[in-house]
């Protein structure tokens, strides 16, 4: 075919939507939509994955040591006391050395010593050294309590040696004279750790009285304040996937100065319940965008079988099935054009509210929409492509008496 044979079914096919606004507005709409939201469900799939990894990376991976013989989470030998050369930076060094320390993510190392109140009868706190950067684990009780900032800041890198402490609110209240930490002058409060003067950064809250009994200090603090030598109270080591903690506990139970704490059902509930999440979230996206195409051949089908009867015309006057699938195809392709427009559009509009329905992050990615558009545009040509198919196997008058 030459180019004039080719450019003139192309150009009907491009003129032919808009002899009908009505009917191309409503056939771009119903793409626009179908193809917005498809777009959105498939990148709310793809964001749920993302979860999905992150917990995978996160729940279940958490393995506590200490002291062999130590009981519950306050770190005292049962038959010992704490300050007894065991348990120590040396253990912390072999944990660094396991034959599955690449699969190691991080390890924290911690230190406790009560802290009596010498003006109070029976009242103590209890002293935590940590590295910047660890978590506030505070001794709730039953388990540890995860403590969240209400004044102040967390530690940083460079308070690794600083005299800086964060209190808990009851600590705070009973201690300091802080009725309110919201309203906290903290350039002002000093407190003892035992003869150090230490400076108060933060104050923290676990929701719980006993977690809330606390003040946290960097472990180099702890050391100059209390010299416990190499001593280590807890050591905490995040494993980098639920899949592999299995892996790691077995290994650390080889330190006969540590006792391993870890929760292998919750493990294993861990990692069949996100593998099945997993699974679920990509046969949701495959599911998706099956339905998506079925259904945007579908409008194709419906907005094009009435078109049996031109089909008819155009073999009658002497057009060739070429140049019948071109115009079609260039007809399908120009609204298809047009409901990109609007995808992006509807994509844009309703990608906040809709992450927010699904409680998971989501925006109007321009690079999965292209791919989703690119292919609701393919679907669309092949839902042109039937009608035109089967008028080509009619006689022109049959064609153009046909409604299907």
């Amino acid at each position: 075919m030459s180019f004039a044979e080719i450019a003139g079914p192309v150009r009907r096919g491009l003129r032919n939507p808009w002899r009908s606004r009505a009917r191309a507005a409503v056939v771009v709409l119903l793409l626009a939509s179908v193809t917005g939201f498809l777009a959105l469900a498939i990148e709310a799939a793809i964001a749920a994955r993302t979860q999905i990894a992150a917990l995978d990376a996160r729940v279940g991976t958490l393995i506590e040591l200490r002291e062999a013989g130590a009981f519950g989470t306050g770190g005292f030998g049962a038959d010992k006391p704490v300050g007894e050369e065991h348990f120590t930076t040396d253990t912390l060094a072999r944990v660094r050395t396991l034959a599955s320390a690449k699969h190691i993510a991080r390890v924290d190392e911690y230190i406790y010593a009560p802290q009596m109140d010498a003006r109070k009868k029976n009242v103590y706190a209890m002293v935590i050294g940590l590295q910047p950067g660890a978590a506030l684990r505070a001794i709730g009780e039953v388990d540890y309590e995860s403590a969240r900032i209400l004044a102040g800041r967390a530690f940083r890198p460079e308070d690794a040696a600083v005299p800086v402490a964060i209190v808990g609110q009851l600590y705070a209240k009973q201690r300091l004279g802080v009725a309110d930490p919201a309203g906290a002058d903290l350039a002002r409060l000093e407190l003892a750790i035992g003869a150090k003067r230490v400076r108060v950064i933060g104050i923290y809250t676990t929701a719980n009285d006993f977690g809330d009994n606390h003040v946290f200090v960097p472990i180099e603090v702890f050391r100059q304040a209390f010299n416990p030598g190499t001593k280590l109270s807890k050591i905490f080591v995040t494993v980098d996937s639920v899949a592999n903690v299995e892996r790691v506990v077995e290994e650390l139970k080889a330190l006969p100065e540590a006792d391993v704490v870890a929760t292998p059902e919750a493990v294993s509930t861990a990692r069949t319940t996100l593998g099945s999440m997993a699974l679920a979230s990509a046969l949701g996206a495959v599911l998706l965008f099956a339905i998506g195409a079925v259904l945007i051949v579908s409008i194709m089908l419906l907005a094009m079988r009435e078109r049996m009867a031109e089909i008819g015309t155009l073999k009658a006057i002497g057009a060739s099935n070429r140049e019948i699938a071109l115009q079609f195809v260039s007809e399908a392709l120009c609204l298809s054009g047009g409901a990109a427009l609007g995808a992006v559009l509807v994509a844009a509009a309703f990608a906040a509210p809709l992450g927010r329905a699904l409680g998971v992050p989501l925006a109007a990615d321009l690079g999965a929409l292209a791919w989703i558009v690119l292919g609701a545009i393919a679907f669309a040509a092949l839902g042109s492509l039937y009608p035109v198919a089967k008028g080509w196997t009619l006689r022109p008058v049959e064609a153009m008496r046909s409604e299907a």
